[in-house]
């Protein structure tokens, strides 16, 4: 009986050890719950590896595609995270070029996302614009036309004839392709083409304007007449034909908002920038020592002309009427710098007071006439003048 008490009991053990080990299993999967990957101390989430895997594009996703390319996807991030990691105990995120080109980095990051959110995103497409680019270019949302088709091919004009004759005689397409065409690829299967769209990428064939000329108004049962082309001559026999149709607008829309923000987003781009200028009042050092250098009105008039920038075409045309006064082009120059105030700026303070300077120093100028003009009409309604030939031809038909 004494030995019976100090013999431990193997059932109990067991289930100790069980219930040890059960700990331990639900310790690991709590502690990695929510985890997609660890690297020593470094944890990558699921929601990391997540927003990592949506920012794909539909052909990594091709590549990355189900659970286990997941995995695959998730061992790169990994891989990359192994090499920061490594580069960090080096030290090199302290050397000076390095610390540079971090810092462009966020600039970048940052530059562009400004770019998205205060420019693009704030571009709003009115439905019916969307509806009218959508009418207008009916030729962006066609299907091509598919079709399947039969060849009958030779290097011999006279053979390509011989087997127009039988084939209208009612000789069998499929028999004669398969034993007596030339070309090996397509005569194995009876002369298959297999599907394919007229202009684009053809079996056997290749990309030939020619033929697919020849076959695209070709109907479903129909056989072409013999087509000469880059390689030879061939007989078409068309199988099946699947034409072209217009993609319904709800399929099309999110393409069209994105073409229609990008052609604004230049000039909101732009407009932000004038803003911005405006604002901080940039000094561009170089530039004014480009300028202090210049020694010709005729080269500060062609810079002015030349700038895509209104600010600094306005500087350009200034300077030169400031350091050449009795130049010929001197008026023309301040005129040009108020008309820029007014038509590209919005700013009516300046570009009044730059008028009013012309009309006082240059009144005998044939342009005087152009500023009075411009003062009469710039707080009215009226289309935005591009060029100063615009202006011109309003202020003309006004006098008529």
């Amino acid at each position: 009986m004494r030995a019976a008490r100090t013999i431990p009991s193997i059932g109990l053990v067991f289930i100790f050890a069980m219930i040890v080990s059960c700990s331990k299993k639900s310790d690991s999967i709590k502690v990695n719950q929510g985890l997609a990957a660890r690297i020593g101390k470094t944890k990558i989430t699921m929601e990391e590896f997540q927003s990592k895997y949506d920012q794909l594009t539909p052909s990594q996703k091709l590549e990355f595609e189900g659970e286990i390319g997941k995995a695959k996807f998730l061992d790169k991030i990994i891989d990359q995270e192994l090499i920061y990691l490594e580069a960090l105990k080096k030290g090199l995120d302290r050397e000076e070029d390095i610390k540079q080109k971090l810092k462009d980095a966020r600039k970048n990051v940052l530059v562009g996302e400004y770019y998205k959110r205060e420019i693009v995103d704030k571009i709003e497409i009115p439905e019916e614009e969307i509806k009218e680019y959508y009418d207008n270019h009916v030729d962006e949302f066609m299907t091509k036309t598919l079709m399947r088709a039969q060849m009958l091919f030779t290097t011999d004009s006279m053979k390509a004839v011989s087997w127009e004759k039988r084939l209208e005689e009612g000789e069998d397409f499929s028999k004669l392709a398969k034993h007596e065409s030339e070309d090996q690829l397509t005569a194995r299967a009876n002369g298959d083409l297999g599907y394919f769209n007229p202009g684009g990428y053809i079996k056997s064939i290749g990309i030939s304007e020619r033929f697919s000329n020849a076959v695209k108004n070709l109907e479903a049962g129909e056989i072409s007449d013999v087509i000469s082309f880059e390689k030879g001559y061939a007989i078409v026999k068309v199988r099946e034909k699947i034409p072209g149709k217009l993609k319904p607008l709800y399929e099309v829309r999110k393409e069209i908002v994105e073409k229609l923000k990008s052609s604004k987003a230049s000039l909101a781009y732009k407009e932000e920038l004038n803003r911005l200028r405006e604002k901080y009042k940039p000094e561009n050092y170089i530039l004014d020592r480009v300028i202090a250098t210049t020694r010709t009105p005729e080269e500060l008039w062609e810079l002015a002309r030349m700038d895509d920038d209104p600010y600094k075409r306005i500087k350009y045309y200034l300077d030169l009427a400031n350091r050449y006064p009795d130049h010929r082009y001197a008026p023309e120059a301040l005129f040009m710098a108020g008309f820029i105030y007014s038509e590209e700026l919005k700013d009516l303070v300046q570009a009044r007071r730059i008028f009013d300077k012309l009309i006082d120093h240059y009144p005998d100028s044939d342009i005087v006439e152009s500023a009075r003009w411009m003062i009469k009409n710039m707080n009215k309604p009226h289309p935005k003048f591009d060029t100063f030939e615009d202006m011109k031809k309003s202020m003309e038909g006004e006098k008529k």
